[in-house]
């Protein structure tokens, strides 16, 4: 009996040794990453000083080709409604392959009463491409930052 009882007790701390080596192993491994998707954060900003509501346009994602582009913008863009109030600003942000060809963002609105007898609507438009400004622009009415 005394031999089976040592087997046994041998065969359970080798079990455990394999686990806890395979513990230690799981442990100091570093974790697989899935990686980043390809491409430039980019980061589209838009504001006004003005109270109002402006459309604002923005590249979303890359086209296959310009061609793809011309025969429907949309399927790359978003569009959408966005307050803008006292110079704060609106983000948006996206990952494209190629911003240097496809970064692009417009804002455009009118003051409403009783603001609309102050001029027209001012904008402020900026392009940050993997967190550097690489364009901006102001314009009244409607504003266009590219980077093309």
């Amino acid at each position: 009996m005394t031999n089976v009882r040592k087997v046994t007790t041998a065969v359970s701390l080798a079990g455990c040794a394999a686990t806890f080596a395979a513990a230690v192993a799981a442990a100091v491994t570093p974790a697989t990453s899935h990686a980043d998707p390809p491409g430039h954060q980019v980061t589209y900003t838009i504001s006004s000083p003005n109270n109002l509501t402006a459309t604002v346009n923005y590249v979303n994602s890359d086209p296959p080709s310009q061609a793809a582009y011309n025969a429907d913008p949309s399927k790359f863009m978003t569009n959408l409604q966005a307050p803008l109030s006292g110079g704060a600003p609106v983000t948006y942000t996206v990952t494209l392959a190629n911003p240097t060809q496809w970064a692009s963002i417009s804002a455009s609105g009118m003051l409403h009463w009783p603001d609309s007898g102050n001029g027209p609507a001012s904008f402020h438009c900026e392009i940050a491409v993997d967190g550097q400004v690489v364009v901006h622009q102001d314009a009244t009415t409607t504003v266009t930052c590219a980077t093309r």
